[in-house]
């Protein structure tokens, strides 16, 4: 399989690839000058990459063709009132953000799947739960000093059990959605594995040297890792627990992985020298460990994953978010 980098993210694609699973742009191993993301418009059948004329423009071009069609019916006036025309109609397509036919607007709509909107996705909503959760507390903060008697005692404790309860249930999304972070950076590092188990019948004695120190590295990071996230409690977080298992398996590929370019550099060095080369290629294969590395980084089987259960988690979440507002419908509805 061949890996290249896309060429508006740096994150490693293949030929299989028609859009980059990090970004989501359009032919991401295709170079191009302009390394940001520039809006998207339709094409035919697929999306492709195009910068939007803005209204000046349309104007600017109504205006030209009025004045042409101006010159051709008369002189004089005739043009003036051709570019006012012209320039009128550009302003007014211009203003009219929907003149595109609907099933082209849409589409030039629709988010790209990629781990960069989740990732924006997520912290979008995690912002939006620490400001739950702060009204929940200041709302928490004045049931805790009301008084009054022993009836009306009863009913703020009942009311403090709720805002306890939800605030249980907050948590819990919080966590789960730093998780989903967790899986993103782990997916973006498994990726970066993946071509260094690739292409070993290309392999030289100097790729194998590069290869070793892009695996340290890649590896040095993997332990950091572990390292912050075996600190953090992952009782109530199967799917935390299942990426950290999963960063474990990488983590003992990568020494496997090493093992084999450390041997293969070794073939490389001996080839051609007979009997060396047969005893050295005899007692110490390549293949099954660079195989069994390749299966542990496959980043792609990991971001399907990822996908289906970030879907449920975004489920969950607009469901509370209707009980949220249903609830505060009826609150309203009660004080009037």
């Amino acid at each position: 399989m061949k890996y290249k980098r896309c060429c508006a993210c740096d994150y490693f694609v293949t030929t299989a690839d028609r859009r980059c699973p990090n970004c989501g742009i359009a032919d991401p191993r295709n170079e191009r000058p302009d390394r940001g993301i520039p809006d998207i418009v339709a094409q035919g059948d697929t999306l492709t990459m195009e910068t939007p004329m803005t209204d000046g423009a349309r104007a600017a071009f109504g205006g030209f063709i009025g004045a042409v069609i101006g010159g051709f019916l008369m002189a004089g006036m005739g043009v003036a009132v051709g570019v006012a025309v012209g320039v009128s109609l550009g302003v007014l397509l211009g203003a009219d953000k929907e003149w595109a036919p609907p099933e082209l607007s849409q589409l030039a709509k629709r988010v790209i799947d990629c781990l960069r909107n989740d990732e924006e996705t997520i912290r979008q909503r995690l912002s939006d739960i620490a400001q739950r959760e702060q009204r929940l507390e200041e709302t928490r903060q004045q049931v805790v000093t009301s008084v009054g008697d022993a009836a009306t005692q009863e009913r703020w404790s009942k009311v403090r059990q709720t805002i306890d309860s939800a605030a249980g249930v907050l948590s819990k999304q919080r966590d789960r959605y730093h998780a989903k972070l967790w899986e993103i950076a782990l997916v973006r590092w498994q990726n970066a594995l993946e071509p260094l188990a690739a292409d070993w019948e290309s392999l030289t004695h100097e790729a194998c040297n590069q290869r070793l120190r892009q695996l340290e590295r890649l590896r040095a990071q993997g332990k950091q890792y572990l390292d912050d996230w075996e600190g953090v409690d992952l009782t109530d977080l199967p799917e935390a627990r299942r990426c950290l298992e999963r960063l474990r398996n990488a983590l003992e590929s990568c020494d496997q992985l090493r093992e084999a370019l450390i041997v293969e550099q070794a073939r490389l060095a001996v080839q051609g020298i007979a009997p060396v080369e047969e005893a050295l290629t005899s007692t110490l294969g390549t293949g099954n460990a660079a195989m069994h590395a390749l299966d542990v980084f496959n980043a792609r089987a990991a971001l399907g994953e990822f996908e289906s259960a970030f879907d449920e988690l975004e489920a969950e979440y607009n469901r509370l978010r209707s009980e949220d507002e249903l609830a505060e419908k009826v609150t309203l509805v009660q004080r009037h």
